[in-house]
């Protein structure tokens, strides 16, 4: 999605900023919705956003209107997966995200043309602007590398959630810091991201529960989970809808469970 000005430049330059920056724009705009993005989607989705925008400047007036609307849906349907319980909420997130995507498109081309007039040289005729953006890629990459590296001592498992004769086994962090009980029952209370969450299905809500956290305290609501078994051993327990991802897991188990 991101257009050169001239061909007066080598071929291989425009290839390559508009690949680094067609990666750089889909991995912030998945940072943003807080996603998790597939390295091999991304790259498709830099690799046709590329080779479009690099045969722009040769293409009719009316294909380039063309690739001006279609472009950007096209490639955020490529490298987004959309999420929601039903097709309207599904849409109305690949719309948030194709907006997204866009405002930063925007946002990025503001900022080389300024940088352009300002200096008098054409940033895009200089390969500069796809180291950049390739080193912002591979920073968060990196970071996250270092970041599993470092986990490896956290102890996981597989447990197994049931609900009303439904059941789905998801990766689960054993977290001896959640000692999560609910008032009410006395049953212990697991957490659960988005992704669990709408494995489960929809669930009557049981009540709610306050969690302390170093960002605050924060409200979720609770289900029912009939069953949650962890290395063989079924406990009775309650699961807090986080609506959100918790890292590289869907559950944190409570600290009893394990």
């Amino acid at each position: 999605m991101y257009y050169p000005a001239a061909v007066s430049v080598y071929i291989e330059v425009v290839i390559f900023n508009n690949f680094a920056v067609d990666a750089l724009l889909m991995l912030s705009t998945a940072a943003l919705k807080r996603r998790k993005c597939r390295w091999w989607r991304v790259l498709i989705g830099a690799a046709v956003g590329s080779a479009v925008a690099t045969a722009y400047p040769l293409m009719p007036l009316g294909w380039q209107i063309a690739v001006r609307a279609l472009l950007a849906p096209v490639l955020t349907a490529i490298f987004f997966s959309a999420q929601g319980r039903d097709k309207r909420r599904k849409l109305l997130d690949e719309i948030s995200a194709l907006t997204v995507f866009m405002l930063l498109t925007a946002l990025l081309g503001g900022a080389v043309y300024g940088l352009s007039h300002l200096t008098g040289v054409d940033v895009n005729a200089y390969p500069v602007l796809g180291l950049v953006a390739a080193t912002a890629c591979m920073l968060p990459i990196c970071a996250r590398t270092v970041a599993r590296k470092r986990a490896k001592s956290v102890k996981t498992c597989e447990a197994t959630l049931s609900c009303d004769g439904d059941s789905v086994t998801l990766e689960a962090l054993c977290d001896s810091g959640n000692t999560l009980v609910d008032g009410v029952s006395g049953l212990p209370v697991v957490m659960l991201s988005r992704y669990a969450e709408e494995k489960l299905g929809k669930r009557p809500p049981e009540g709610m529960i306050e969690v302390e956290t170093v960002g605050g305290k924060s409200s979720f609501v609770i289900i029912d989970l009939k069953s949650v078994e962890v290395n063989g051993v079924s406990y009775r327990a309650l699961g807090a809808l986080t609506h959100r991802d918790i890292g590289d897991y869907d559950v944190i188990l409570q600290g009893s469970m394990f």
